[in-house]
């Protein structure tokens, strides 16, 4: 039996994100804060779990935490996944 453990990395989205273009993985919360920083306000940092084996393989199952950073060009927030696009469906 395979010893599964888990891995913990950061996943840094641009403010202007759409699937395939402007999505970054990073290993440490600094670096994703940095590049965070550097894409500009707007920007989201999420904390992703991956199952690996003792090798450091990923085994294919991972997910992301209930919360997660934005950028507002001074601090970071700490939002939670339920409040994730509120403030946008609501200008719509």
């Amino acid at each position: 039996m395979a010893i599964e453990r888990i891995k913990i990395g950061y996943t840094v989205y641009a403010p202007n994100y759409h699937p395939g273009v402007g999505c970054w993985d990073l290993r440490t919360l600094e670096r994703a804060k940095q590049r965070a920083r550097g894409l500009g306000e707007g920007s989201r940092i999420y904390r992703n779990f991956n199952q690996t084996n003792k090798c450091g393989q990923i085994l294919g199952d991972w997910w992301t935490g209930k919360h997660y950073w934005i950028w507002t060009g001074v601090i970071f927030l700490r939002r939670f996944d339920n409040e994730a696009f509120r403030g946008t469906a609501e200008q719509s």
